[in-house]
């Protein structure tokens, strides 16, 4: 059974993506089997559980108010990464599958805003608190910005060689087809000799 180029790039990048699904799951699999708690890297001691959670709290402001609406709230929530191993935002965690740090993050944050704290300070004290690993985005400056956007540009620049390949095989000519003419440098009049002879020779 023979396949095609196109079928053998497609089963490679297929493959690649499954084996990393697998790893991770592995991962984590690993970790439950023997009873150790599932951390999370950026934030030492952190677990499902809640541990090494850290308050987040700032006096009010003076003749403090509500600084936005629930929607806007949730939208603050959202660029906060949860530090449980779930990488998910502190809403979608929360609202999905709690753990022990999205509540508490979430009590925080409603606090601060009823504390009269704007969205940009609410993310300025949880960064200060939990370390930039906070931020669900890194700041677009400095080398964390360039290692955030190198995977993507890597893939796209791999895609594109890819497709550049595939194209280039499609155009590649049948081993069936007929000769190609191939360029003559020759002046008209060695032409006109060469086609004299050659019609000499016929006759």
């Amino acid at each position: 059974m023979t396949i095609s180029r196109r079928q053998f790039l497609a089963s490679l990048a297929a493959g690649a993506a499954s084996a990393a699904a697998v790893g991770a799951a592995g991962a984590q699999g690993a970790s439950q089997a023997t009873g150790a708690p599932v951390t999370t890297p950026e934030v030492p001691g952190a677990t499902m559980g809640g541990e090494g959670y850290r308050p987040v709290r700032l006096a009010p402001k003076a003749g403090a108010r509500a600084s936005m609406t629930a929607d806007e709230r949730d939208a603050v929530e959202r660029k906060l990464s949860c530090p449980c191993p779930c990488t998910l935002d502190v809403f979608t965690c929360r609202t999905s599958m709690p753990c022990g740090y999205s509540p508490a993050m979430h009590a925080d944050i409603v606090a601060l805003v009823a504390g009269g704290y704007s969205g940009d300070e609410i993310i300025a004290a949880f960064e200060r608190t939990y370390g930039e690993q906070v931020l669900m985005a890194p700041k677009k400056e400095g080398f964390n910005w360039a290692a955030y956007v190198a995977p993507f540009a890597a893939i796209g620049t791999g895609a594109a060689v890819i497709a550049a390949l595939v194209k280039r095989w499609q155009r590649k000519p049948s081993p069936t087809a007929g000769p190609s003419r191939l360029p003559v440098n020759a002046t008209d009049e060695e032409l006109a000799r060469l086609d004299a002879a050659v019609r000499g020779n016929d006759g």
